[in-house]
């Protein structure tokens, strides 16, 4: 069964949860994924500029006093950071244009079409073109647009949103694969190699029983640090300082000379949490 193809004018919540679909297409989208009260959501792939992308679809029951017994269909992919990037630069000015919930004075629109299964293909209809298209792209490259909505509210995150405590056996590492804008450590405890680096998931850059150059392919333990995402842009300089940091104190190949001294104690007594 192939469902029927419909249009969508991405507005403010498209680029933060997803959207509803026409209520014309809800019998369809329920037959053809079995929604109902035990089964509420089912995977998707959203096909972007030719990249499969994860979302869901789900059914909703709404109960208000106007609408007792409503229901409606949603595909959404408000934990899917990649998807959210995806159609954010796919359609930037109408992200732009909508990030303080305001309606553009021109209107983009995409026609979401079935390919069969559970994909869809996110096809461009109406693309707005304006001089700063290229500007906002890098700022959003380079999440500076959260890190503006944050200031806008007053808030500033933590740069570090998470980090490990402790190390963790690479058995574990599959817990960890979601983890984006993450600087790394790896530890080879037999041939007592260390090597740092960052990755934008941690899942894709780093792989079990995969080595780096310099670092054979049976580490077995690791450590991360992920950066909130408005602070991305200094992932580059954050892996310098690291390896600069670690060089200073252990043999290195990064041409740097270290202490060479045994025993060394860190005498600091404090560490903040945050």
């Amino acid at each position: 069964m192939k469902l029927n193809s419909f249009y969508v004018i991405p507005q403010y919540t498209f680029f933060y949860w997803g959207f509803t679909l026409p209520k014309r297409e809800y019998p369809d989208f329920i037959k053809h994924f079995r929604l109902n009260r035990k089964t509420k959501t089912q995977s998707v792939s959203l096909i972007i500029a030719g990249k499969k992308y994860p979302a869901k679809v789900r059914i909703a029951y709404i109960t208000t006093s106007k609408f007792p017994n409503r229901q409606v269909v949603q595909i959404f992919y408000d934990r899917e950071h990649e998807t959210l990037k995806a159609l954010r630069k796919l359609f930037v000015y109408s992200y732009v244009s909508t990030i303080d919930k305001a309606k553009p004075a021109l209107k983009e629109l995409l026609e979401l079409v079935h390919e069969g299964n559970n994909s869809f293909k996110v096809k461009i209809v109406s693309k707005q073109k304006t001089d700063f298209d290229d500007m906002f792209e890098i700022m959003e490259n380079r999440e500076l647009f959260d890190y503006y909505k944050q200031i806008k509210k007053g808030k500033e995150r933590n740069f570090f949103i998470n980090y490990s405590q402790s190390w963790i056996p690479v058995s574990e590492l599959s817990k960890y694969k979601q983890r984006f804008n993450v600087i790394y450590l790896l530890y080879n405890s037999k041939k007592k190699q260390l090597y740092i680096g960052k990755a934008n998931r941690l899942g894709d850059r780093v792989k079990r029983g995969q080595g780096r150059t310099g670092l054979d392919k049976d580490w077995d333990n690791f450590m991360f640090f992920e950066i909130a995402h408005e602070y991305n842009l200094f992932i580059d300089q954050i892996e310098s300082f690291a390896i600069r940091s670690f060089a200073a104190l252990l043999r290195n190949e990064v041409g740097i000379k270290p202490l060479n001294e045994k025993n060394i104690t860190l005498t600091n007594r404090q560490l903040k949490k945050k």
